[in-house]
C-alpha cells in the first residue's frame, strides 16, 4: 500500500481523476493511522464535526460493555492526526445516545448503559470542558429513549435539535420532539401518520426537511423506507425515489454533501454487514449506488475466527444490548434471567501488534460495518468504529467526495442490490 502524508487543506483540494474506474474506491478511501492514545473499540457511539475535530462520545463493546469518555481527533494537521481523550467526569457510560454541535457546545440526548434508557440531556463546553445537565423536571423533557437520531435544524435564527424514533420503555417509537438551544425548552411534536416505530435509522436534515431513512422495526426486521418531514407544517410524507434503491438496513450512516444524502454501511441482516454506499440526490428524487460492496482483507484468518466464535469467550455468551434485555419492571429494562454475565478471561479476536504505518494510507477501504459514525468536513467524509460480527473497530477512515462520482453509478450488478 501507498502510504503519503498531506497537509489537511492539501487533502480538501486534491484533484479527482473522475475517469478512473471508481467501483472498487480505492483511490478514493485513505485509512487514517496515528499512534499514541486512542479511544477503545466501539459501535453505536455518537459523533460530531467541530472545528475541523471529530469528537466522539460513549459506545458499546458487546464483549466488554457500555463505555465511557469523550475523544477528540484532531484533522487540522495531516503530520500530527491524533486523538484526545477530554477530561470530562461525572457522565458515566452510555451508547445508542445521540448528539449534535451548536456554538461549541456538544449537546448529548438520551442513550442506555445496557439495562436502563436516559432521558438526560447534557451540555459540554468543549473550549472549557464545563459540563451540566437539563434539570430532570423540566417541561416536555422526552422519556428516556436509545436508538434514536438526533439532527442539528437552523433557521430564521432559531436553532434546534430533533430528536425522532428510538426505544421507549423497550418498544420502539416514531414520537418526534425538539429541543430549542437557545431557551433549553423541549417540546413533543404532533404531525400526521408518517413512518412505523423503528430504531437504528438514519436522519439528515436538508433545507426544511428532515429525510428519515432505514432502521428496525417493531418485530426487529431490517426496513427499507423512505420519509421526509415538513419542519414548517410537520406533516411527513412517504419518498417513493427512482434508480438503484437501497436494501433495507439499519444501523448505517447518512451524512449531506451539496444536494446529495451519502449512506454507508449498515447491516441488512443478521451477521450481515456491508460497506457499499448511495447516495440520494433531493433534487432529482433518484438513487445511485456510486461503490458496491467490497470485500476487505480481515485482521484475522477464517480458521482463528471460527476457533474465537466457539471460544468459551464468545460474545454469543455474554449479556448483550437487545439480546438479553428483557422485560420491565418500574419502567426500566432488566438483564434477561436466562442469559448471565461470565467472568472469563479476556481475548480480543482483532487484537494484535501497533500497525508501523503512520499517516494516511491511501487505497484502504473500510471493512462492512454497521453502529459506526459518520461525519463530513468540507468534501471529506470521516468513518469511524462500529461492529463487524459483533466484534468492533475503533478505525478511522476518510473517503473523498466528487459530486460527479457519487452521481453516477459504479460498475455493479443491479440484481445484487
Amino acid at each position: 500500500m501507498e502510504n503519503r502524508n498531506l497537509r489537511y487543506q492539501d487533502f480538501l483540494t486534491l484533484k479527482v481523476d473522475t475517469k478512473h474506474k471508481h467501483n472498487n474506491g480505492e483511490f478514493l478511501w485513505e485509512e487514517v493511522k496515528t499512534a499514541g492514545p486512542h479511544p477503545s473499540r466501539r459501535s453505536y457511539h455518537s459523533s460530531v464535526m467541530w472545528n475541523h475535530k471529530m469528537v466522539i462520545s460513549g459506545g458499546q463493546d458487546l464483549r466488554e460493555g457500555t463505555q465511557s469518555g469523550i475523544w477528540v481527533f484532531d484533522f487540522n494537521s495531516m503530520d500530527e492526526e491524533h486523538w484526545e481523550e477530554l477530561n470530562i467526569i461525572g457522565i458515566g457510560v452510555f451508547c445508542r445516545h445521540s448528539s449534535v454541535i451548536y456554538r461549541d457546545n456538544l449537546y448529548i440526548f438520551g442513550g442506555t448503559d445496557g439495562i436502563n434508557e436516559f432521558d438526560t440531556t447534557w451540555i459540554i463546553d468543549l473550549n472549557t470542558l464545563q459540563t451540566r445537565k437539563l434539570d430532570p423536571q423540566t417541561l416536555g423533557l422526552p422519556p428516556p429513549l436509545d436508538s434514536h437520531t438526533a439532527t442539528l435544524y437552523e433557521k430564521d435564527g432559531l436553532s434546534q435539535m430533533v430528536v425522532f424514533g428510538g426505544f421507549k420503555y423497550s418498544e420502539r417509537t416514531n414520537d418526534l420532539y425538539i429541543l430549542n438551544l437557545s431557551s433549553l425548552e423541549w417540546r413533543k411534536i404532533s404531525t400526521n401518520n408518517g413512518p412505523e416505530p423503528r430504531s437504528n435509522h438514519s436522519a439528515v436534515i436538508y433545507n426544511d426537511f428532515l429525510f428519515i431513512f432505514g432502521g428496525l422495526n417493531g418485530e426487529g426486521e431490517q426496513i427499507g423506507d423512505f420519509w421526509k418531514l415538513n419542519l414548517n407544517t410537520y406533516n411527513w410524507q412517504s419518498i417513493q425515489a427512482g434508480g438503484q434503491i437501497p436494501a433495507a438496513r439499519s444501523g448505517h450512516s447518512a451524512i449531506v454533501y451539496s444536494d446529495l444524502m451519502v449512506i454507508f454501511g449498515g447491516t441488512k441482516c443478521v451477521n450481515r454487514e456491508t460497506n457499499e454506499m448511495f447516495s440520494y440526490s433531493f433534487e432529482n428524487n433518484m438513487w445511485v449506488r456510486f461503490q458496491d460492496e467490497q470485500q476487505v482483507k480481515d485482521p484475522v484468518s477464517a480458521a482463528q475466527l471460527e476457533e474465537f466464535k466457539h471460544s468459551e469467550t464468545s460474545p454469543h455468551r455474554r449479556h448483550t444490548l437487545n439480546i438479553a434485555i428483557g422485560p420491565k419492571k418500574d419502567g426500566k429494562k432488566e438483564a434477561s434471567p436466562t442469559i448471565e454475565r461470565f467472568a472469563m478471561k479476556k481475548k480480543l479476536l482483532y487484537d494484535g501488534p501497533p500497525s508501523p504505518v503512520k499517516g494516511r494510507v491511501k487505497g484502504n477501504a473500510p471493512h462492512q460495518r454497521d453502529g459506526h459514525s459518520a461525519v463530513i468536513d468540507g468534501n471529506i467524509m470521516y468513518i469511524f468504529g462500529g461492529d463487524r460480527h459483533q466484534m468492533p473497530f475503533n478505525d478511522i477512515y476518510a473517503y473523498r467526495l466528487s459530486k460527479d462520482i457519487i452521481s453516477r453509478p459504479g460498475e455493479i450488478d443491479l440484481k445484487t442490490s
